[in-house]
């Protein structure tokens, strides 16, 4: 892991919103929710971290769309005191980061967390839930095209180890071809040890 700046809360919501506004699963919601706040996507892909107004409204939409700040759904038990920081990922680093604890990628990963190993069911054709694997596949081969994505929203306790909150396909994706796993960009979020714990 390199460092490469100090970050905000701000700047991670933007992050996870742009991640999810291109999300096969979660766009069709979150473009909802910028209609009901009265937004387009401009709020998200065309954003001014430093207008006050904008990210007071990226919040609120974050908290609508996935819980944020109101201990419910991904952000249930959410640790609430963070050092926000920009960093960089490559090569052996992809075996310190985990899957969140959450049943699909427990079976995905046969219970160890680590995309690495959700790679080998998923090149063994082994489908979780009856669900494809076409789109790891397809984001794999995105990726070997020269493709790249938003950037990873992940925690830590010590910066030795680390939990994805946002871009689980993403990491898996990279897990298939780990050759390109270099210079990954990520929001790390460092946060206390047992709130950590008791969110995962």
């Amino acid at each position: 892991m390199r460092f490469l700046r100090e970050s905000s809360e701000d700047e991670m919501i933007l992050e996870f919103l742009k991640a999810e506004c291109t999300s096969v699963r979660f766009s069709d919601k979150l473009k909802k929710v910028l209609w009901d706040f009265g937004c387009d996507e401009s709020i998200v892909f065309s954003a001014d971290l430093q207008d006050v107004v904008e990210n007071r409204t990226r919040k609120r939409i974050l908290r609508e769309f996935r819980g944020y700040g109101e201990d419910r759904e991904l952000f249930e038990n959410f640790p609430d005191e963070f050092e926000w920081s920009l960093c960089s990922f490559s090569g052996t680093d992809l075996e310190k980061i985990r899957y969140i604890n959450y049943s699909y990628w427990n079976e995905l990963s046969e219970g160890t967390h680590m995309p690495s190993d959700a790679a080998k069911t998923i090149r063994n054709g082994i489908r979780v839930y009856g669900v494809a694997n076409d789109g790891f596949l397809h984001a794999a081969e995105y990726i070997k095209n020269g493709g790249t994505f938003p950037k990873l929203f992940l925690l830590t306790a010590d910066y030795e180890n680390f939990v994805i909150v946002e871009g689980h396909l993403r990491m898996t994706a990279y897990a298939l071809v780990p050759e390109y796993f270099t210079e990954v960009e990520a929001i790390v979020g460092k946060c206390n040890k047992e709130q950590l714990e008791k969110w995962m």
